[in-house]
């Protein structure tokens, strides 16, 4: 290993306030703790390999404020971290370090694996030795996965060999190969860093903290978990009908935990002015976690599919697996690792949150959104990879998830139809926000979208579930509010207000369901057996909706914009949970007992929108006279393909509105 030698000509009162470098800033954790950071009073040296890419990746993280922050190009793998000269010495004005770097893939090939966590934990090593040297590195903290037997973290448990509990002094290599039967590279490699750093750390007297997060999910509200490799692959799985059987059954247990509480952690210790290192699980207690059969359990009522009964023991499903089960399954034998019978001692992560102020965040509830979000990226990548619009947040109101665009005055809130979703409705509400500077916000519908299923939200299924689940959201709006629901959304919108009495509300129905389909083959569907009918539409080919939108529309809608569409809502189709959401208000729409027009009194505050040339529902004939009704010449999902048009009715009988109220 090649050593550079370098001086600092900064003296110590230039290192009064705090510079940290930060390996990883790009990764799942590394971004959070660049949001928590920048709002401290220090300086951030941030490791990548593209400075360009690294500000694209923050910037969608909503990171904006680069005044504290310097990007040095480099690479963990590559001598000298592969930094230059220049950027090597501002990594040297470094008082903080730390190192999260890595690629996060269990798959990975050992020689790549050694390249990139062996020869980034020396590199950084020597760094932290020369900034030790020169001026007095405060701390270095190493981000580390939850599994490394070093330190004191794990303990055995119930008559498991997987719970090797060993501190530096014993001995390191032959701990990390015990594991191996299971292990893989990536887990070995990151596992051989941490043991070179530790004896590193010992040997120089420098302060380490090893913080070892558990498998990794997204942050509360939404629980967005772009890094689908870890519970994602159990969700794919899952999804898939390809999990026949409970991984280690109850005895074992997947142990997670949010990026945000994890970054919260390296954060608090960054602070830290005395620091007199440790090693921190950063996982809830067995206790206090799901085992694997609740797991799984949990996993199929929010995907809505069937839960395994069996469970069959780790090392038996590892070496399926090994002899060609992994195609069937779609999981690597290495990603199996993650399961286990351990109990991690807690002791000082306990410690360390109590002198945060808190205790260690249950991650439980935040689980099946988690798990909807990971269906819906992994069903839909295309879409779900898509930065949303500048002035765009995705977030969570009462159960559901919901787009948001701030704004003044009283909020919109719409409610998407069967086929669609809050993110289908996009060009809508960013033509709203446009032309009336009100808030936005989009929902998601149970079980569509990246909404969990009405089943693991543990309220009634179908229709009035949804009504339910509206409700919650709308609780969240103390005072005046314009709703607009689309198709059977304008039918829940209207039992929303029927059934909890809102009158501060104005409601706005595009395209209402008030009569049964008039597609027979629709009609044919819907008569199907629940089971069947989830099947069927998961089998949607973009062809076949393409087919069954021109029946239902006699108007021309342009060929390219159409045909997009059905390929997302095939894509999002392939997923049981939103299947399942489909079928079920299809099924509820050929009801006899559906919801019918709005009364007299009901009327004089909704706005009836009707495009003539649907063919697949009819116009009701006797409506209310004091309904305001508005035509459009377009078909059943104009407010989708004909964005502009609508939100400027809207737009006008909200001025409409205003007047009245103001005259």
């Amino acid at each position: 290993m090649e050593t550079r030698t370098y001086t600092t000509e900064m003296g110590t009162t230039d290192h009064e306030a705090t510079t940290i470098l930060l390996t990883g800033s790009t990764g799942f954790i590394g971004k959070e703790a660049v949001r928590q950071l920048i709002d401290e009073n220090l300086n951030l040296i941030l490791l990548v390999r593209s400075k360009v890419k690294a500000k694209v990746t923050l910037q969608a993280y909503g990171i904006t404020d680069y005044s504290r922050i310097t990007f040095v190009q480099g690479d963990l793998s590559v001598s000298g971290l592969g930094l230059s000269t220049e950027d090597y010495k501002l990594a040297l004005g470094a008082n903080v370090i730390i190192h999260a770097g890595g690629t996060m893939d269990v798959t990975l090939e050992r020689t790549v694996a050694e390249r990139i966590f062996m020869n980034g934990a020396r590199e950084i090593g020597a760094l932290a030795e020369e900034i030790h040297r020169a001026h007095g590195l405060k701390h270095l903290i190493h981000v580390v996965g939850f599994m490394s037997p070093y330190g004191k973290n794990a303990t055995e448990s119930e008559g498991s060999t997987e719970g090797n509990s060993l501190t530096p002094s014993g001995n390191w290599r032959s701990a990390s190969s015990n594991m191996m039967h299971t292990e893989s590279a990536y887990e070995h490699m990151k596992f051989e860093a941490d043991a070179y750093i530790r004896q590193h750390a010992e040997r120089c007297a420098y302060p380490l903290s090893v913080v070892n997060p558990s498998t990794v999910v997204g942050a509360y509200p939404t629980g967005e978990t772009e890094q689908t490799g870890g519970i994602g692959m159990l969700v794919q799985a899952m999804s898939k009908g390809r999990m026949p059987i409970i991984p280690g059954g109850a005895s074992h247990w997947l142990p997670l935990i949010s990026n945000d509480v994890v970054a919260q952690t390296i954060v608090y210790l960054s602070r830290e002015v005395e620091s007199n290192g440790g090693t921190y699980p950063v996982l809830l207690p067995k206790e206090d976690s799901p085992n694997m059969k609740e797991l799984i359990q949990l996993m199929a009522t929010t995907l809505d599919v069937p839960s395994p009964r069996w469970s069959a023991p780790l090392p038996m499903i590892h070496a399926a697996m090994k002899a060609g089960g992994e195609r069937i399954s779609g999981i690597p034998p290495e990603s199996i690792s993650f399961i286990t019978k351990q109990r991690f001692d807690l002791e000082q992560t306990e410690q360390l949150f109590l002198r945060m102020g808190q205790k260690i965040p249950n991650v439980v509830p935040l689980l099946p959104h988690v798990i909807a979000d990971l269906d819906y990226r992994l069903t839909n990548p295309i879409v779900a990879a898509k930065a949303l619009p500048e002035g765009w947040v995705r977030t969570r109101k009462g159960n559901l998830a919901v787009l948001v665009h701030e704004g003044h005055g009283e909020p919109w809130v719409i409610i998407h139809g069967l086929m669609s979703s809050a993110d289908e409705m996009l060009p809508l509400g960013q033509a709203l926000q446009r032309l009336t500077g009100n808030p936005i916000w989009l929902v998601d519908l149970a079980g569509f979208g990246r909404s969990p299923a009405l089943g693991s939200l543990q309220v009634e299924v179908g229709f009035k579930g949804q009504v339910t689940e509206v409700a919650g959201v709308l609780n969240e709006i103390s005072g005046p509010f314009r709703l607009v629901g689309h198709s059977i959304g304008a039918n829940i919108a209207g039992a929303v207000l029927r059934e909890y009495k809102r009158e501060n509300v104005q409601l706005a129905v595009l395209q209402p369901v008030w009569t049964a389909s008039e597609d027979q083959v629709q009609r044919l569907a819907s008569k199907l057996p629940r089971r069947m009918l989830q099947k069927q539409l998961s089998r949607m080919s973009p062809r076949r909706l393409v087919r069954q939108l021109k029946r239902a529309d006699s108007t021309t809608i342009d060929e390219t914009a159409l045909l997009a569409y059905a390929e997302r809502v095939s894509a999002s189709l392939r997923s049981p949970r939103i299947a399942g959401a489909n079928a079920d208000l299809l099924r509820w729409i050929q009801r006899p007992d559906r919801a019918v027009v709005p009364t007299y009194d009901e009327a004089i505050r909704t706005l009836f929108v009707w495009g003539r040339a649907d063919t697949g529902y009819g116009r009701p004939q006797e409506l209310p006279t004091s309904l305001k009704c508005a035509e459009l010449p377009y078909g059943h999902q104009f407010p989708i393909f004909h964005p502009q048009e609508t939100a400027r009715i809207l737009a006008d009988w909200q001025i409409e509105q205003e007047l009245k109220t103001h005259a």
